[in-house]
């Protein structure tokens, strides 16, 4: 699947607290609420707030790749590694 940063950028907005992104950048509730609810585009000050909120998936945000030896992983790694730690989950 060819995913792009943006991408990326609406995978991560669609499990956070839109209170916690307005509060951690320069973005308020209402821009990040048209974002979820595709009115918005969402840009490069969003993605580095995005950054800031979620820091464990910087660099996949920003490349699309796990750099698990420096911390960095992705949503889809951990939940992997999450079913794999508990097989009769879910």
């Amino acid at each position: 699947m060819s995913e792009g940063i943006t991408d990326r950028g609406y995978q991560l907005l669609a499990t956070a607290s839109l209170k916690a992104l307005a509060e951690a950048g320069s973005t308020d509730y209402v821009r990040w609420q048209n974002i979820k609810r595709g009115k918005a585009r969402i840009g490069a000050n969003e993605i580095e707030i995005l950054g800031r909120v979620f820091p464990r998936y910087r660099w996949w945000l920003i490349t699309g790749d796990v750099l698990l030896e420096n911390g960095q992983s992705s949503p889809d790694y951990d939940e992997a590694n999450r079913n794999l730690a508990n097989p009769n989950a879910g």
